[in-house]
């Protein structure tokens, strides 16, 4: 006779499947957002690199939902269960539906060897003292997704640099902000490293992520103890909301 769990009248497995479906279609859903806006891109690139690029646009909308996921789990996490049981349902009544959501942060500021740096095709990160970086490489781009600062404008800084001291071709170099090229200006403190900074129109709403993908060459170099073959480097990225939109 099979074990039975007390469940409250709740068929639990059930409500798992629900919820990877739920993750599924939203993957999903990020994915064909960010294939869209890419598909003139997409549709120039040679077979090889062009199944790169989809696999990794799938990653992407995987990487988007589960941090989704993960920050409302968060969330949960932090009530403990004497608030739950002290909530005022009257809070909760259809007649407050209309008081304004608590706005977001309006700067994200994640450096490579921090635990919430989400990203997809990195070398693991590299510390020396305070400073962390990681290199690129690992795929034929990489990204990084950020909580969205909410609706309206957004500023995106990003600290790059170079392996080997290779120095930066601006021509060769693209960032997509949810599959958006952006107009990046470079600040260079030295030819293979510097600030890159760019707006981006963002969201209309709140609640989304910010994918960023950064696509540049690979580098080697002979006569280097480090033989792997490297993209850009990342040390620090930044997303301030510079104006809102109403909701």
């Amino acid at each position: 006779m099979p074990l039975e769990t007390p469940s409250d009248g709740l068929d639990l497995a059930a409500m798992r499947e629900a919820g990877r479906a739920v993750e599924g279609a939203a993957a999903r859903d990020r994915a064909e957002a960010i294939r869209a806006r890419l598909s003139p891109v997409l549709a120039a690139l040679p077979e090889p690199l062009r199944t790169a690029m989809e696999a990794l646009i799938g990653e992407m909308g995987r990487i988007a939902a589960e941090a989704g996921t993960a920050r409302q789990e968060a969330g949960e996490i932090r009530r403990e269960r004497g608030e739950w049981l002290q909530i005022d349902p009257l809070r909760h009544m259809p007649g407050d539906r209309s008081a304004p959501v608590p706005p977001g942060p309006t700067q994200l500021d994640i450096r490579p060897g921090d635990p919430d740096f989400v990203g997809f095709g990195w070398h693991t990160a590299e510390r020396r003292g305070e400073e962390s970086w990681r290199w690129s490489g690992l795929a034929p781009a990489a990204s990084v997704v950020l909580p969205d600062p909410g609706p309206g404008t957004v500023e995106v800084e990003l600290t790059l640099e170079l392996p080997f001291r290779h120095p930066f071709d601006l021509d060769r170099f693209t960032v997509l902000a949810n599959g958006q090229p952006l107009a990046l200006e470079a600040d260079l403190a030295e030819p293979h490293r510097g600030v890159f900074t760019a707006e981006w129109e963002g969201s209309d709403v709140s609640g989304g992520t910010l994918a960023l993908v950064l696509l540049g060459p690979l580098v080697s170099d002979p006569a280097s103890p480090d033989r792997r073959k490297l993209g850009v480097g990342i040390r620090r990225v930044r997303a301030r909301r510079l104006s809102s939109v109403p909701f």
